[in-house]
């Protein structure tokens, strides 16, 4: 298995059906997908690569956790229920220890754009990576994980968003090459609400 897409849901059916038919629309042979749904209200959709798990968690950062430990690809890619693949994210090429995509600027910055755009399609050391990483405006969806460097990772009890940032920069660490490409991989929903009335920004 080369790639396993870990999927959070909770309370949010229309826009995780949004999310996965945005996988399932592109997936080939070496890609599992692997759905966690804390509140059981999502309606399943039948696929022999998708495999769905109702673990009720006490943190967020659980839930990372159980779904790591499920998945069995070489990469992990953490998909949220509320944004959706770019139409291309399957054709993405995983040669690197950790692959960085292009911002998606829903916060209205150009810092992680700037720094994209210094680097993109280079490949980085860990120190060059971590010099110039902007810890604000990170987010997980534009990391694929080598799914090895990060089966360590302590992950903390809690749900404190920059969790996110300590994941990503301990998988930086143990990366001895990481390839930045000036590319978006997700859709970003402006509004979390469970609806998809509302356009994306990219």
């Amino acid at each position: 298995m080369k790639l396993s897409i870990l999927i959070l849901t909770h309370n949010r059916p229309k826009l995780f059906r949004r999310c996965l038919e945005s996988v399932l629309s592109q997936i080939h042979s070496d890609v599992e997908v692997l759905v966690n749904n804390d509140s059981c209200d999502i309606e399943e959709i039948n696929h022999p690569q998708v495999t769905y798990f109702y673990h009720n968690p006490n943190s967020l950062c659980e839930i990372y956790k159980f779904l790591l430990v499920k998945a069995q690809g070489e990469y992990v890619y953490y998909l949220e229920d509320d944004d959706y693949l770019v139409d291309d994210f399957l054709k993405q090429e995983l040669t690197a220890d950790l692959i960085v995509g292009n911002y998606c600027p829903k916060y209205e910055t150009t810092d992680m754009l700037t720094f994209m755009t210094l680097y993109k399609d280079n490949w980085l050391t860990s120190k060059e990576f971590l010099n110039n990483l902007n810890e604000e405006h990170l987010q997980l969806s534009q990391h694929i994980f080598k799914r090895n460097h990060i089966n360590d990772f302590d992950f903390p009890n809690d749900s404190n968003i920059h969790n996110d940032v300590k994941l990503v920069i301990h998988a930086a660490s143990n990366s001895k090459i990481i390839k930045t490409v000036n590319k978006v991989f997700y859709y970003q929903t402006v509004d979390g609400r469970d609806n998809i009335s509302f356009q994306h920004i990219i």
